[in-house]
């Protein structure tokens, strides 16, 4: 009894205090320190508009059964709002960004239910995926997408631009696509993406990223309390403005100040996206949830 106690302590201490979490013990997927290393840019979407919007869907965890259902209703949804002459197209999304969790245990399969869903979708603008030809969009790498023993190789393989750590630069705003699939963004990422930071501090500055670097419920962010802290530090000194976050479905909200992180719902569990809005000229960014329920 004594030896099952010691164990399930020293459990309960790994689990609280890596900066894994409990993903840790998945021990069949990749870990971050191999996957995220260098900072990869890529071509911005060509867009011209000194104000445009985009579309976030965070934790759609296709395979589960919840995306499945809701796929008919959300694409009839999104195309009537694209074919609506009274929304400014302004308003309609030129490209679409996933959080990540596109799918619920890293299967190819659950990969094209969310191909299909981007198929079905009303392109407002020629954005278009240089491989699909679908409607641009730019995916986070979640833990539940490494959750097969080849999740890393099915999602690497299928989601443009191959690889889990980006930016891009479109008019005025960089955009920085980070990798915490395994609840941390590990040491190689973090100090290369300082390093950046510290390069660039004046840009205004974008964050996509799946685990919400702080949360009311600590199991919900990043595992890691002094890199949540250099996070926060680094993204104060070098103008990021928003945070976008998955992960913790509910969704919540938080201000540090010169910064704010929005955590977006699930579009898998609680039928919403959030449609962002890109005022180029003032710099500002506005957003509002998009219910897509029936």
């Amino acid at each position: 009894m004594k030896r099952m106690a010691f164990l399930l302590s020293i459990f309960a201490v790994l689990i609280s205090s890596c900066s894994y979490g409990p993903y840790m013990f998945n021990i069949s997927e990749t870990k971050v320190d191999e996957r995220a290393t260098s900072l990869k840019t890529v071509p911005a979407p060509a867009i011209s508009d000194t104000t445009y919007s985009f579309l976030i869907i965070a934790d759609p965890h296709f395979g589960s059964g919840s995306s499945n259902d809701r796929a008919d209703v959300f694409v009839e949804k999104y195309n009537a709002m694209i074919a609506d002459n009274a929304i400014p197209a302004s308003k309609k999304p030129s490209f679409i960004i996933n959080l990540g969790d596109v799918m619920d245990s890293g299967k190819q399969s659950q990969v094209n239910e969310y191909r299909d869903l981007l198929a079905r979708l009303a392109t407002p603008t020629d954005v278009t995926d240089p491989e699909s030809k679908t409607m641009m969009h730019y995916t986070v790498i979640g833990n539940h997408d490494l959750y097969a023993s080849d999740g890393w190789d099915v999602w690497e393989r299928n989601f443009y631009p191959h690889t889990s750590y980006y930016t891009f630069k479109l008019r005025s705003f960089a955009y920085y696509f980070l990798d915490s699939g395994n609840a941390t963004l590990g040491k190689p990422q973090l100090e290369d993406l300082e390093a950046h930071l510290k390069a660039d501090p004046s840009t205004p500055k974008i964050i996509f990223i799946h685990y919400p670097v702080v949360s009311n419920l600590t199991e919900y962010c990043l595992q890691n309390t002094l890199e949540r802290n250099r996070l926060l530090s680094d993204f104060a000194k070098s103008n990021v403005r928003l945070i976008f976050s998955g992960h913790f479905h509910p969704g919540s909200a938080q201000s540090y100040g010169t910064f704010k992180e929005k955590t977006v719902k699930s579009f898998g569990f609680n039928d919403v996206a959030l449609l962002v809005t890109v005022n180029d000229e003032t710099q500002t960014i506005s957003y509002e949830e998009i219910d897509f329920g029936e």
